[in-house]
């Protein structure tokens, strides 16, 4: 029964994560492209589409034009471009040769934000638009859509281990999908929310709450070591979920096994962890000719930069109450659920009752997200979250509402339906129309002109080119009614095997 309910949990979470991609073609996607199509880190052929890639300096001892990020995330996400490419060449050369016997060089983008006109134009000119979106698409179903999916039966899984019963876990983990900002961030591709998933299985592998896995500790350990080197590869933020996995692999063990077994156990978590880092050592020699200095180093003078190293200064309280507070992408705004992970311990305790979640786990989760947020509060890059809405402070999602759970349990039943309307309506909102705005404005915007897709949005303001019949917006109202009754399909549908007139297996 639970892998049954884990299996639905999945494509339900998958379905309508992919319904909600967003299109933007964000930096990572260019070094997708670059892998899949000419076998190489530069980004030559790119320079001028995007603000983040740059020219190699001089000093920098190799030339080309590259992006300051990490290639974790653009590594993972070629795969499936990769699988597909074939038919996307094959769409993309049927499509640009009817535009040419057609004379079409038109590059209509109904927008009020010229950058995003102009880049539109640019890539239509250059006959990238329809591959591009292409990539977008398979990078969001088949990528960022499966992994946030993964993340979510991951907390249903550990709910499951806790004790919490079935029906209650099932709707926590669903409240995590679409009542926390994961919904907004699994429509972009996207490093933050990767490491956050990467990391808190790392720490299921390490904890393995209630024995729910049979593995060996060494080839958890092991496994756990991989993810949090991968988080690593994805962004140099890595390394802080990565060093304090490693100090609780020491930590967990020692408490079953004593000292001598919590150090080997730590090691063969440094070993887990040792192919990310030697892969992105590997990325910054070729692109820069040096392995240890971050792409950051090297990428052009931005504002804020000269601020500590590349932008990374000391701690400011400004920063601090950006990152919290602030109404386009503040935590306790966009995720007011993480509200109840501060006040877990002290509800817990008060309660009189024991808490599903143990405190030296509870306290883990804590710190790691605190640790997030006081590393953060020191880059001054904090600022230009609203672009895209919360993101950096997105590896902290899991651990925060796992925390919260103690106190979301202890809440009068009326009291926890209505945190959960209002958490799902906000972090519905944003996913949908993703406002650069504030957090709120994009609920109002849903109440005022309706249900939206963002991907259907963008294609109703370029669709002079592709769909010219169609004026105005786009309504979502039927592809949502559409996914509806797949959603109802996926719980309803019996699995092959099953008698028809048996039980339903969930």
């Amino acid at each position: 029964m639970p892998g049954a309910l884990r299996l639905r949990l999945f494509l339900t979470c998958w379905l309508v994560f992919t319904l909600h991609f967003a299109t933007d073609f964000v930096r990572e996607h260019y070094l997708v492209v670059s892998m899949v199509e000419q076998h190489s880190y530069r980004l030559d052929a790119y320079y001028g589409l995007h603000v983040d890639i740059f020219q190699n300096p001089p000093e920098a001892r190799a030339s080309g034009a590259h992006h300051g990020a990490n290639p974790g995330i653009s590594m993972l996400a070629a795969i499936p471009y990769f699988a597909l490419r074939p038919a996307v060449d094959l769409v993309v050369r049927r499509e640009f040769a009817a535009r040419q016997a057609r004379g079409d060089s038109s590059a209509v983008y109904r927008d009020d934000r010229p950058r995003r006109v102009a880049f539109y134009r640019q890539a239509r000119e250059r006959g990238l638009d329809l591959r591009f979106g292409l990539v977008g698409a398979i990078t969001g179903a088949l990528f960022m859509a499966p992994l946030s999916a993964a993340g979510v039966v991951l907390i249903l899984s550990v709910l499951l281990a806790l004790g919490v019963r079935r029906g209650l876990a099932l709707g926590l983990a669903l409240l995590y999908a679409f009542g926390t900002p994961v919904f907004l961030r699994s429509g972009f591709l996207n490093q933050n929310l990767a490491i956050g998933v990467f990391a808190f299985a790392a720490f299921v592998l390490l904890w393995n709450p209630g024995g729910m896995l049979a593995w060996s500790p060494r080839r958890r350990a092991v496994l756990a070591g991989g993810l949090g080197g991968l988080g690593f590869l994805c962004d140099y933020s890595g390394a802080l979920p990565l060093g304090l996995l490693g100090l609780y692999a020491f930590w967990v063990r020692r408490r079953e096994a004593g000292t001598p077994e919590a150090i080997r156990h730590a090691a063969w978590y440094g070993l887990g962890a040792l192919p990310g880092a030697l892969l992105l050592w590997h990325y910054q020699w070729a692109a820069f000719r040096h392995p240890f200095y971050p792409p950051q180093h090297w990428m052009a003078p931005v504002e804020w930069i000269e601020v500590g190293y590349q932008g990374v200064g000391g701690l400011s309280p400004e920063l601090l109450g950006l990152l919290l507070f602030d109404p386009r992408f503040g935590l306790f705004v966009a995720m007011p659920l993480a509200l109840f992970a501060l006040a877990g311990p002290w509800l817990a305790r008060r309660s009189g009752r024991d808490s599903p979640l143990p405190a030296p786990e509870l306290g883990f989760c804590l710190l790691l997200a605190a640790t997030l947020i006081l590393f953060f509060a020191t880059v001054q890059y904090t600022r230009l979250q609203w672009v895209t809405g919360i993101r950096y402070l997105a590896p902290a999602f899991p651990f925060l509402f796992l925390a919260a759970v103690p106190a979301l349990l202890r809440l009068p039943r009326v009291l926890a339906v209505a945190v959960a309307v209002l958490s799902v309506t906000l972090n519905w909102s944003m996913a949908m129309v993703r406002y650069q705005g504030g957090v709120l404005d994009n609920v109002q915007r849903v109440f005022v002109e309706g249900l939206q897709l963002p991907w259907l949005t963008t294609l109703g303001k370029m669709s002079a080119q592709y769909f010219p019949w169609l004026r105005g917006p786009v309504s979502a109202l039927p592809v949502l009614l559409f996914g509806a009754l797949l959603v109802w399909l996926i719980w309803r549908i019996r699995f092959p095997g099953r008698p028809l007139a048996g039980p339903d297996p969930v």
